[in-house]
């Protein structure tokens, strides 16, 4: 047990470093475990394979940027999150709504700061699937503080409509943020 958290404390130095074996033997040792997480919550090969594959890809392009303590729980957390980007961006399809369910059997626990930026993550996708207006007036409001009627003025439009936008926006944040935290709730467990 002891070998095996020094073996693997080892090869996350040694990715760290560029080392291209390193990343082998983590491939190897993780991509089965990790595509069949995947598969049972997607229910479809090419699905499954593209996560684990996007996954596996971000771990070797942010591998000098990122602090890993226990690697089998950074990827399966990873995974987790690549299938609910998945079904985020398809919740309509039973095949993903059924996945969305499944997200959160895995016993896995997560590093904080991981799970805080994939969440974040998220929350940063929603935002840029908002249309381009009310991106724009959620950024304005949010993002610099200027108040409804300010927004109208520079942007021509009745604060009405600013109003409207805003409600919409956070509707919809406030529904998908709901689904984030009934995961991590649920993740908690």
């Amino acid at each position: 047990m002891i070998d095996d958290i020094l073996h693997e404390q080892t090869l996350l130095a040694d990715l760290k470093l560029g080392c291209q074996d390193a990343f082998t033997q983590i491939y190897r040792k993780y991509w089965q475990v990790l595509y069949n997480a995947a598969y049972k919550r997607l229910g479809n090969k090419a699905h499954s394979q593209d996560a684990v594959q996007l996954v596996f890809t971000s771990l070797w392009d942010r591998r000098q940027k990122l602090e890993i303590q226990n690697i089998s729980a950074y990827l399966h957390t990873a995974v987790k999150f690549q299938v609910f980007k998945q079904v985020a961006r398809a919740p309509k399809t039973s095949e993903f709504l059924s996945a969305f369910e499944n997200i959160i059997t895995s016993p896995v626990a997560t590093d904080d700061l991981v799970l805080e930026k994939e969440v974040l993550n998220l929350v940063k996708m929603w935002i840029e699937a908002l249309p381009k207006k009310r991106k724009e007036i959620f950024l304005l409001h949010y993002n610099e503080g200027l108040p409804t009627d300010q927004i109208a003025n520079k942007l021509n439009i009745s604060r009405k409509t600013v109003q409207n936008q805003l409600n919409t926006a956070n509707l919809a944040l406030r529904l998908r943020l709901t689904q984030f935290l009934s995961l991590l709730i649920l993740f908690a467990q």
